[in-house]
């Protein structure tokens, strides 16, 4: 059977880290474009289509001039005290909102309020997520030191404190029109700009980069790539589970089940209790304890953590805890339907 399941965050950065794979070169303005599309798609089922998208490097002072009238202008923090700027023109901001509320882009035209700190509250997931996604899909690329490691940090509804809040320095900037809706119902703006020089990983080595040639600039970015990738693998979560025992019962006796009935264990279960993990793959055996107030498991390892792994038992008939209750008279026998269900304990 075929998985269609999305794949996961990890899986799409080793895909997209791939030196020779022989798809096309990502670049940081199809990453931008794919990022946006994604996003309103994943969040709030939007589809999103980009229609004109300009890179540009501005000064500081620059800035204010490509931004929309009332626009949300949200502070992005960065590594290093980077910051940047992600602004929603007044149509955009209004999409968001409208299908976060409404499920639906509302008909006619947008008027343009002062952004308040509710549309920030609800625009912040939205600016988050575009940010990871331009990071997953830049994660090999050099343009990672400069355009990853950013997230929202807080929002201004004037540009005039930007001069005092961000760096004097050279930014690399995106000025992208949206379409938004099946039929296009409305067109909104998305402005990105994030400092020209990168203080990510991979910043301060660039420029011996491009003195190594085309060669030793590979070999830095794989080694850069593996280390992200190393770091992200062994934070990964990943769930286990403590079983006590697995039992065999019959269905008869499954039937039967109910609260205030006991199940008869082994007498070593507390002592042979399994760590498993996805698919039932054993992992190592346990013995079950307590620590402090807690139940607690110590894990065995090496020989005596991969000793044989018990078969299933066959469980003792089933006692009813309450007094007075009267025990089921029926036991399962012979070749009938009933035998062969099981049960986890």
């Amino acid at each position: 059977m075929n998985d269609t399941s999305p794949p996961s965050v990890l899986k799409r950065k080793v895909e997209a880290g791939a030196p020779f794979s022989g798809r096309m070169v990502m670049t940081p303005k199809k990453a931008l474009q794919q990022a946006l599309a994604k996003t309103a798609q994943d969040l709030m089922q939007l589809p999103v289509e980009p229609i004109s998208l300009r890179e540009t490097r501005l000064s500081l002072a620059e800035i204010p001039e490509h931004l929309d009238e009332r626009a949300l202008l949200a502070i992005l923090s960065g590594p290093g005290e980077a910051l940047g700027l992600a602004a929603l023109s007044p149509a955009t901001l209004a999409t968001l909102i409208e299908m976060q509320t409404t499920g639906r882009i509302a008909a006619g035209t947008v008027a343009a309020r002062r952004p308040t700190r509710t549309d920030a509250a609800m625009s912040t997931g939205f600016i988050n997520q575009v940010l990871g996604e331009v990071e997953v899909l830049l994660a090999a690329d050099p343009a990672i030191a400069w355009a990853g490691g950013f997230q929202y940090s807080s929002y201004l509804d004037d540009p005039r404190p930007l001069a005092l809040l961000l760096e004097d320095v050279a930014y690399r900037t995106f000025q992208i029109t949206l379409r938004f809706g099946e039929a296009g119902a409305r067109e909104g703006r998305f402005f990105l700009a994030l400092p020209a020089e990168g203080r990510g990983p991979g910043g301060a080595a660039s420029g011996a980069n491009a003195a190594e040639g085309g060669g030793g600039a590979l070999l830095r970015v794989q080694a850069e790539w593996g280390a992200r990738i190393e770091q992200a693998v062994l934070a990964a979560r990943t769930p286990i589970e403590v079983v006590l025992e697995r039992l065999s019962l019959s269905l008869g006796e499954v039937m039967a089940l109910q609260p205030g009935s006991l199940v008869r264990l082994p007498p070593k279960a507390l002592d042979h209790v399994r760590i498993e993990g996805s698919g039932r793959r054993f992992v190592a055996h346990a013995k079950l304890g307590q620590c402090g107030d807690k139940l607690a498991v110590r894990v065995f390892m090496g020989r005596q953590g991969a000793a044989n792994e018990p078969a299933a038992h066959k469980a003792q008939p089933l006692k009813k805890a309450l007094p007075g209750q009267q025990e089921n008279p029926k036991e399962a026998s012979g070749n009938t339907p009933e035998n062969g269900a099981s049960k986890d304990a």
